[in-house]
Parts: C-alpha cells; sequence; structure tokens
C-alpha cells in the first residue's frame, strides 16, 4: 500500500506539482485527428493536467493547441472564428495562429505594439496515424516525438478508437490496465450459458515483472495442463501507457493495444485505445454497438462525441441483474472500456491506497507505484525522466515485444529466444480474454 503522503505525490498533476512535472516532461495524446477534421473546423475544447486548452485545425492543416482565455479580456476561444490560419476571438478581434503568436488586433491602433509583446500560451503538437500529440513542458527540455509504432507504423495498420472520459483519477485507470488477473472475472461473457472457463483458467496466477527504464512487462502465468503454462505480458510505459498483446505470430504479439491514460485533472481521465497489427493492415472496423440490451436501442454506441459515457454514474451503468445472471458476468453494458471505467470510477475520484490489502496479482500496480516515485524525486533533484530522447540514436520506444503463449514450465517470459525455441502453442488458449 502507499501512504496517504506518497498518494497525493503521485497522483495529483496541476501545473506546479511534482507529479505534474514529469507528465509536462513527456509528449502526452492531445486527442484524435477526427475531433478537428478538416481545415477550419471549429474549434473543440480540451482539458489536460488540469489546463483548459482549446485545439483547432488551421487553414493549412496543421493542428494548434492554446489556452483557452484570450490573452486580451479571458473570454473563450472556444468560441472563436477558425479562418485563414488562425483562431479569432469573437470578443475584440485578437487572432491567433498554431504557435501562440497574435496576429492581429483590430480594436487597437495600427501603430500598437501589444501583438509584438504578448505570446498567447501554446503547446506544440505532433499528428501522425489519428493520433494528436502534445508537449507541455519546458520548451528547453522538450524531447524528440517518441517513435512508438502507432505513430511509426503504416497508416492501414492502426486503429484509434473513441476517446472515453472517465471521472476519477488517471492512475487507478492505468493499473486496472495492467491487471491480467481481473480479465477472466470483470470482462468474462457466458458461451453456451455457462460461465465456466478451461481447465486451469481459473486456477490462480504466477506473476513476474520486469522494470527496464520505462518499461515495465510482466507475465502472467497461467498453469493450464501437467507441465505447462500459457504466458500473457503486458506493458506499462512512462508516464501512463497500458498494452495487453494482440494476435501472436511464433508466440510474440503481432501489436499493441496501447492504451493512453491521459489526466485531464487530478479527477478525470481520458481514455484512447490505439490498435496495431504489424504482419498485415488492421481490420477499419470499431463496431462497439450494443445488441440486445433493455433500455437500450440496438447499435447503440458506448460513448457520445465528448467521450461521456452511454453508461454512466447518474444511470447506475445500466447494470441489468438478469444478464449478469445469465449472458454478462460484469451485467454491464458496452464491454471492457465501460465495464473498466465502472470499477476505477467506483474506487472514488481518487482511491484510497492507504486501506488496500494487496496480493500477488498486485505485482504490477506496486511496480508501476514504486517507478513512479523514484521517477518523481528523480525530476525533482533535476534529472531527466526514463523514455525520454533528445537524440535519434535514444528513441527506441518501439521496441515493445510480448510474449503471448503457451510454454513448457519454467521457462523465463521475458527470453523471447528461448520462448519462441520451446513454445507449445502461439497465442492464447480458447476462451481467454
Amino acid at each position: 500500500m502507499l501512504t496517504r503522503e506518497e498518494n497525493e505525490l503521485i497522483t495529483h498533476v496541476g501545473p506546479d506539482t511534482p507529479m505534474g512535472e514529469v507528465w509536462r516532461r513527456y509528449w502526452i495524446t492531445a486527442g484524435i485527428s477526427r475531433e478537428v477534421p478538416e481545415p477550419d473546423a471549429p474549434p473543440v475544447r480540451v482539458r489536460l493536467l488540469g489546463e483548459d486548452l482549446v485545439m483547432f485545425r488551421d487553414s493549412n492543416g496543421k493542428v494548434g493547441l492554446l489556452a483557452e482565455n484570450c490573452s486580451h479580456r479571458r473570454a473563450s476561444l472556444f468560441y472563436g472564428r477558425n479562418e485563414e490560419c488562425g483562431l479569432r476571438c469573437i470578443y475584440h478581434g485578437w487572432k491567433y495562429d498554431v504557435d501562440g503568436n497574435i496576429l492581429d488586433t483590430p480594436a487597437e491602433p495600427a501603430e500598437s505594439m501589444i501583438k509584438h509583446h504578448v505570446k498567447h500560451t501554446a503547446y506544440p503538437t505532433y499528428e501522425a496515424n489519428g493520433v494528436i500529440m502534445t508537449y507541455m513542458g519546458p520548451k528547453e527540455k522538450q524531447p524528440l516525438v517518441p517513435n512508438y509504432e502507432w505513430l511509426t507504423l503504416p497508416p492501414d495498420h492502426v486503429r484509434v478508437e473513441d476517446k472515453y472520459w472517465n471521472e476519477n483519477n488517471w492512475l487507478q485507470s492505468i493499473e486496472g490496465d495492467c491487471d491480467s488477473s481481473h480479465l477472466n472475472y470483470l470482462h468474462r461473457n457466458a458461451v453456451n450459458g455457462s460461465f465456466d472457463l478451461p481447465p486451469g483458467m481459473a486456477n490462480a496466477l504466477d506473476f513476474k515483472v520486469d522494470v527496464s527504464g520505462w518499461l515495465i512487462r510482466a507475465a502472467a502465468i497461467r498453469h493450464t495442463a501437467p507441465g505447462q503454462s500459457y504466458v500473457r505480458t503486458n506493458f506499462f510505459a512512462l508516464p501512463a501507457i497500458g498494452g495487453p498483446p494482440q494476435t501472436a505470430v511464433n508466440g510474440i504479439s503481432d501489436g499493441h493495444q496501447a492504451v493512453h491514460q491521459t489526466p485531464a485533472d487530478d479527477y478525470h481521465t481520458w481514455r484512447i485505445d490505439i490498435y496495431t497489427r504489424r504482419s498485415v493492415p488492421i481490420p477499419r472496423t470499431n463496431d462497439r454497438g450494443v445488441k440486445g440490451w433493455p433500455g437500450l436501442e440496438d447499435g447503440a454506441l458506448p460513448v457520445g462525441p465528448d467521450g461521456r459515457k452511454r453508461a454512466n454514474k447518474e444511470n447506475g451503468y445500466l447494470v441489468d441483474r438478469e444478464i449478469q445472471r445469465t449472458r454478462v458476468y460484469a451485467g454491464i453494458p458496452f464491454g471492457p472500456h465501460t465495464q473498466d471505467a465502472v470499477m476505477t470510477e467506483s474506487m472514488g475520484r481518487i482511491s484510497d491506497r492507504e486501506n488496500e490489502h494487496l496480493g500477488q496479482c498486485d505485482a504490477q500496480p506496486v511496480a508501476i507505484r514504486e517507478l513512479l516515485l523514484k521517477v518523481v524525486r528523480d525530476v525533482q533533484e533535476g534529472k531527466d525522466p526514463p523514455g525520454v530522447a533528445f537524440r535519434p540514436e535514444d528513441n527506441t520506444m518501439g521496441n515493445i515485444t510480448l510474449v503471448h503463449a503457451t510454454v513448457p514450465d519454467g521457462l523465463d517470459p521475458f527470453d523471447v529466444e528461448m520462448v519462441q525455441e520451446h513454445m507449445i502453442c502461439s497465442g492464447s488458449p480458447q476462451r481467454v480474454m
């Protein structure tokens, strides 16, 4: 467990907080491209790390991320006009480009120097494969954009899903993503009317954790038959990306489900899932519509355009006890993303980690907390956090290898060559989530 002081230290991310300073040293997800689908599209509000911002795409297609309140009289730029390569405040006409330069102050005399002396808060952006990244830290500490494979693979090998607005602190969200032991419970569905799992899948798991700089890999080991185990590794990457494996090729995951849990503020989190496939293009479908759920029309989507969940606190997450008894273990619609949110939101806005009682299955969340505490203290001492690169030869964030195979007992799950040499079966046993 964490002390109250430690919990406060690593959960709060606003300006001038220690963990906020850590977050501001990384490139993080600002949003998804389809939020600003075309040049001069309407701006959208984005809240990140406790700051209110607006995102817009200018006439040349470049994405800008500006402080929401105009530098003149603090009116909201969300209502601004996006035109002629800038966002213009409708109050007095001040106009800003994507870099925060003031292009025009039409209510001022022609000789006014205001636009030369004032610079509006703006954060750099990088866009690739439908993802918009930003860096919100000190300019002199700005690292290279990380070469995550979801930013570097061909576009047809990447699929970006919906953006979810979750009402809880980011840390409990990412800890849920890096928790293999809940999969056979929270996300289980009945098959032919039965919730029974295959032999070995319902038993206790063994866990091994490997910490390497910016990356934590964890192996969940299920003893599925005498002398053999199904091994599934996942990853946590600083500052808060979680990833289970996808379809396996020769025992190695052929891509990732990279789950970005980015704080809007201390009590709200943006979840964006990005799927990759290395060997072949990834299916373009994004069908999360519900079917056969009381009170919901068939095809109803889990979130609206603003990321608010259809099943939420106000409607009790649409839990259906009869469906819970017969079809869906959790009794909650829309699948894992919503089911995850129910659990993390039910912990409270910031989970009380002083009163937890942890077990072996919590090995990876414990390792994540220990790493975060170390990184916060390192940055406080003036060190660079792990996982930021300033030279191309150090930009190796795309090298994340995950095992997804049945192997003989006792094999090191992080030794990829050994796994491939002795693998019994590539991929997962039947009905593993």
